[in-house]
């Protein structure tokens, strides 16, 4: 008889994991995002001391700044390292399987049958550590897989064109 830990630890060995890199690419762009909001916070903090302003806009001032600084250290540092270790795709022949989440878990089953397209973009970010972003297009959303290599994304999206044009015939 299996035990709840072998079952679980044989159904993540079907996803295929994000490469290394994505974190890399993830924590730039999260900094990217979080520095703008620090930097204006701070600055009117620093410009209520320089001008005495009353006391209220300098709490506040420094009270956002201290909540958007923690924000840019979690959002940074904690959660890519979070997400990376709770994705995980797999690609079968009737479907693709994601799982993702922070702090809530989603597994999704996409059947080919209603794949309409998948395409690749890539920002400025992910092209310099190499990486792309596969994007499987159905008429009700969009399902992403943001952290492949270039090469490898390229030919997963030639697969499950494949494979969804096979299950369209």
């Amino acid at each position: 008889m299996e035990s709840n830990e072998e079952k679980q630890q044989r159904g993540e060995e079907r996803f295929r994991r994000l490469h290394p890199d994505w974190i890399a690419a993830s924590r730039l762009g999260s900094a990217c995002f979080y520095i703008f909001p620090l930097l204006i916070a701070a600055t009117l903090a620093v410009l209520g001391v320089v001008f005495e302003w009353s006391w209220l806009p300098l709490w506040i001032g420094g009270l956002v700044t201290l909540v958007f600084a923690l924000l840019f250290v979690f959002a940074t540092f904690r959660v890519p390292v979070i997400r990376y270790n709770r994705f995980g795709f797999a690609i079968f022949e009737e479907e693709v399987e994601i799982r993702k989440g922070l702090f809530f878990i989603t597994e999704t089953l996409i059947p080919m049958t209603k794949v309409q397209h998948v395409k690749l973009e890539s920002g400025p970010i992910l092209r310099k550590y190499g990486l792309a972003e596969l994007k499987v297009v159905t008429a009700a959303t969009t399902h992403s897989i943001a952290g492949l290599k270039a090469e490898e994304a390229e030919s997963l999206k030639r697969t499950i064109g494949e494979l969804a044009r096979r299950t369209e015939e």
